[in-house]
């Protein structure tokens, strides 16, 4: 997708966003680049607002989501039962209107020009449902109203999020949508239906929780394995290119798996009597994981189960039963509790990766979402009381409130002994030895290449903040590697991204006309005006956008400042020639190089040559 404008229309705005807030995003004489690559960089001082639209946005489309899914929980919907459920009239952004560009699904709209921007536009009056309408339909053939399974494609693919802070305002929603995952999949466990590791809902967070999985996901299927008449060849690819030329990350050695595979749910078997009582006392017991361990026809070579997938590209796996015990005394032991497990160990070659790229079809995002399934799953723990509370509530913390995480024994997916080889180091080293700013540029990268096939928005909120200068200086060209085209590659994809930062590199990497600049108005407490630089950001030094775009007063520490203003003073009170010359040789040894230390000994030569 490709957002054109959002204005925000409700009475009383959204947070910093007050009412009439409209932002443009590609204009029309810039429709020609829908289809390239152009971040979006949101700027400005520390509570400026820029982060509010990546929250707005993720709002709107986790409303739209909760009003289009078709796998809902039974609780979820406002009813006479439920009179505090999920309104398609009410929404956090009551009143917005919104329009992006978007291809068109090839599965469903089979007879369309798949090359052809369709042009959507979306309005939310004051309590009342969202009106979706194609602006360029007679463009199109498609004359029928469009129907909840077609709107449903027009929207975006994907909205994922990453946050490098404690942004819980932009984690509200992609946290509601976590349970819609879990519950989603609960539905078809109930049913008996076959899953599709893919959510069906949109909104993905991508925190910390999925750093292995990024990772190890890219690290495995996008190594390029050749082979030709039984010689494996290995073709460089460029698409890790930076993971190996700035984090020097090599290969990865070896990784377990743990699986938890008991973990059963008790389900109520609804029994109606001779009188018409419906009795739910009675429950059976219903794997957890029986949905992505489905048997395998014998007949058939398809193989349907996801542990089975996994067991098929193990070096080694067996089945592990854990007992708790109870000691009464020495000479009786009374066991009260076991867990059941499956242990996978991988020690990887290229017929590791060959395995993972065949049983996943080489669709890097099939190897992740199985992964992330596998994560949600742990909401399980999570009672259905605490899921309809977090459901209905607008309180930005309430997934501290809520959010539960298993104890190591009871999550149903671990990483273990994950091993990656660096340059320049003898042996391998765990993941967990990356520092924060690795770990950061591996996990931003990863879910760019994991997401880069499909049409999706990408909001990420000060993603480089653990980067030193030469990686933040290289992060725009860095993200533009994930998302080039390979050879032979002409399919025409639009993906968005907004990225809010502090850092003058990324800006000095974008045209002025995809950087914004965000200003509140200090007595209301409202963005007061979003516009482009008035001069070209793109090749501009670091040192000028940071005086222009961020206020800065100098381009030296603070500290050092002070130091300069103490000589200066001194400098006033000089008239002697060979002083002030003195004074030039002790600026320049105590101050290292710097705009403010030439402008301040010019100005000493300019009085020295002045009094001659």
């Amino acid at each position: 997708m490709k957002l054109l404008r959002l204005k925000i229309n409700q009475p009383n705005g959204f947070r910093s966003l007050k009412k009439g807030f409209e932002m443009y995003f590609l204009r029309d004489f810039h429709y020609q680049d829908a289809t390239s690559f152009n971040p979006y960089v949101l700027a400005g001082t520390n509570g400026s607002g820029k982060s509010n639209i990546l929250e707005a946005l993720a709002e709107i489309f986790f409303h739209l989501d909760c009003i289009y899914l078709s796998n809902k929980p039974d609780y979820f919907d406002k009813s006479t039962e439920n009179p505090k459920g999920f309104d398609p009239k009410k929404s956090r952004i009551n009143a917005y209107e919104l329009e992006y560009f978007t291809f068109l699904d090839k599965e469903i709209f089979p007879n369309e020009n798949l090359t052809e921007k369709a042009q959507i536009k979306i309005v939310k009056t004051q309590n009342d449902r969202p009106k979706i309408t194609w602006l360029n339909k007679e463009k199109f053939k498609h004359s029928t109203d469009l129907t909840q399974k077609e709107i449903k494609t027009i929207l975006p693919e994907y909205v994922v999020g990453y946050a490098s802070g404690n942004n819980e305002t932009l984690s509200l929603p992609f946290f509601k949508s976590r349970f819609l995952q879990y519950d989603a999949y609960l539905n078809d466990l109930l049913n008996g239906e076959f899953v599709d590791p893919k959510p069906q809902n949109s909104l993905v967070y991508l925190d910390e929780t999925f750093s292995q999985a990024i990772l190890l996901t890219n690290l495995l299927m996008y190594d390029v394995i050749v082979d030709e008449e039984s010689i494996i060849e290995k073709a460089e690819s460029t698409i890790l290119k930076p993971f190996k030329e700035y984090v020097k990350l090599k290969d990865v050695k070896s990784f377990r798996l743990i699986v938890r595979t008991d973990k059963a749910l008790d389900v109520p078997i609804p029994y109606e009597d001779q009188k018409g009582t419906v009795d739910k006392r009675t429950s059976r017991k219903v794997k957890l994981l029986q949905n992505v361990d489905l048997k395998t026809d014998t007949k058939s070579v398809f193989i349907r189960s996801y542990l089975e997938k996994l067991k098929c590209c193990a070096t080694s796996y067996y089945e592990y039963q854990n007992y708790d015990v109870y000691r009464e005394d020495d000479d009786e032991e009374e066991m009260f509790d076991s867990n059941g497990y499956l242990i996978l160990d991988y020690h990887v070659n290229d017929a590791t990766k060959q395995a993972f790229q065949f049983h996943f079809e080489k669709e890097p995002l099939k190897l992740f979402e199985l992964f992330q399934l596998l994560l949600v799953l742990d909401n399980n723990e999570v009672s259905k009381k605490k899921k309809q509370r977090a459901y209905n509530s607008e309180n930005i913390f309430i997934n501290q409130d809520i959010h539960q995480v298993p104890v190591e024994e009871d999550r149903i997916l671990r990483f273990k002994d994950f091993y990656i080889q660096k340059e320049h180091l003898n042996k391998a080293i765990y993941t967990k030895a990356l520092s924060d700013g690795e770990h950061q540029f591996l996990h931003t990268l990863g879910l760019c290449l994991l997401f880069k096939d499909t049409r999706t928005l990408f909001l990420f909120d000060e993603p480089e903040t653990h980067f030193n200068p030469d990686w933040k200086a290289k992060f725009i060209s860095s993200i533009r590697n994930c998302f080039s085209k390979e050879e032979g590659d002409s399919d025409e994809t639009m993906r968005e991204m907004l990225i809010t930062t502090h850092s003058p590199f990324l800006i000095s990497d974008s045209k002025s006309d995809y950087v914004h600049i965000f200003k509140k108005n200090p007595k209301t407490g409202k963005v007061e005006d979003v516009k482009h630089p008035e001069f070209q950001t793109f090749g501009s030094s670091i040192n000028k956008i940071g005086i222009r775009i961020f206020e800065m007063p100098n381009t030296i520490g603070e500290y050092a400042q002070q130091s300069l203003e103490v000589f200066r003073k001194e400098f006033e009170l000089l008239e002697d020639s060979k002083q002030m010359e003195d004074l030039i040789i002790r600026i320049n040894k105590e101050l290292g190089e710097s705009v403010e230390r030439i402008l301040l000994v010019n100005e000493i030569i300019n009085k020295i040559e002045g009094s001659k």
